[in-house]
């Protein structure tokens, strides 16, 4: 057996035995996380090391000091949404089998799909395999059918105000979560007192078996890569009705009420499955050329290159128009939620 390979099998060990340190785990299912890690690292070992490594590292230093307890009382509850819109059955089994599969959280699966009928059975569908497959009383899932398709960002918003759990993440239909994601993230939302933290590392293609680094950079963060409080959606709302905006407009009101968020580059959180040369990012309408890596002591894939100029013209013009209206009319729009009497 290779020694890194052997100390994989450690790290999960060691991990395995400080998740049982929470009192709410149920007996037997941290022996069942052992198995969902070693499954993951089996199937994806060459991409996912290194996103692998710093959670298990991270994650057992928080478990093992006894801080996760008091952090985590009791088992947490996310809602994750999913819009849908001309789904490929293996990688939406694939994304709903990651969420089915997430260590130590209750997962609320809200399924919003976006105007066509063929998407709703394939969901049904998948939702009973994974059911008949393992039962969970830590898994609900909601599907919510709308006629016309509207785009990802009404797509997504109708799915939201149906949330009712206390945290709240997205995941697209072709992106798979670690199984450490949510656990690990809500962690650190909870360790650092915060409203949102954002979750970006980098992605990983399942199809062409590379790691994709976004920008050239490692603790690259995207704008929908985050975890966050549910009152964000009382306080901010997610009217965000362009396809190519709806992310950067989110976080933007953010900012203007002054939300409290922090970045974390150590969420090792999907996998894309499909990153080409011609890959169009869900925040921008422009196509990014995707530069090879060579000759790299550890890194192996490419990088997907800074902005064309087309683009940043269409960010520069955006932020202006957002920047320029005025606050009364946002906190109209946007109006923060009332005061506690």
């Amino acid at each position: 057996m290779e020694a890194q390979v052997l100390a994989q099998l450690e790290r999960i060990e060691a991990l395995v035995g400080a998740l049982r340190l929470l009192s709410w785990l149920e007996e037997g299912e941290a022996a069942r996380s052992g198995r969902e890690l070693l499954d993951f690292d089996a199937n994806h070992w060459a991409l996912v090391r290194l996103l692998s490594l710093p959670l298990y590292s991270e994650l057992t230093a928080l478990l093992a000091c006894g801080e996760a307890a008091a952090l985590l009382p009791q088992r947490p509850r996310l809602a994750v949404v999913v819009p849908l819109h001309h789904g490929r059955p293996e990688l939406l089994r694939a994304a709903l089998a990651s969420l089915h599969a997430q260590v130590g959280v209750a997962i609320d699966c809200v399924i919003s799909i976006d105007g066509d009928r063929r998407d709703l059975e394939l969901a049904q569908s998948l939702l009973q395999e994974l059911t008949a497959e393992r039962q969970t009383p830590h898994w609900r899932a909601t599907l919510l059918f709308s006629d016309r398709n509207q785009g990802v960002g009404p797509c997504r918003n109708r799915a939201l105000r149906e949330v009712s759990a206390p945290y709240f993440t997205c995941l697209d239909a072709d992106d798979v979560f670690h199984p450490l994601r949510c656990l690990h993230a809500l962690l650190l939302l909870q360790r650092q007192q915060l409203m949102r933290l954002n979750t970006g590392w980098c992605r990983a293609s399942l199809l062409e078996r590379k790691l994709v680094l976004i920008n050239d950079r490692l603790a690259h963060v995207g704008h929908n890569s985050f975890v966050a409080r549910t009152e964000l959606l009382e306080q901010c709302g997610y009217q965000a009705n362009l396809r190519c905006f709806e992310d950067t407009e989110f976080m933007q009101r953010h900012r203007f009420y002054g939300v409290a968020m922090a970045d974390s580059p150590v969420v090792g959180h999907y996998l894309h499955t499909e990153p080409r040369p011609d890959y169009v990012s869900l925040a921008t309408p422009c196509r990014l050329e995707v530069h090879r890596i060579e000759n790299h002591p550890y890194l192996c894939g490419s990088v997907i290159s800074a902005a064309p100029p087309a683009w940043q013209a269409i960010e520069r013009e955006y932020q202006q128009r957002y920047r320029s209206l005025p606050r009364q009319g946002l906190l109209e729009a946007f109006p923060p939620p009332p005061s506690p009497t």
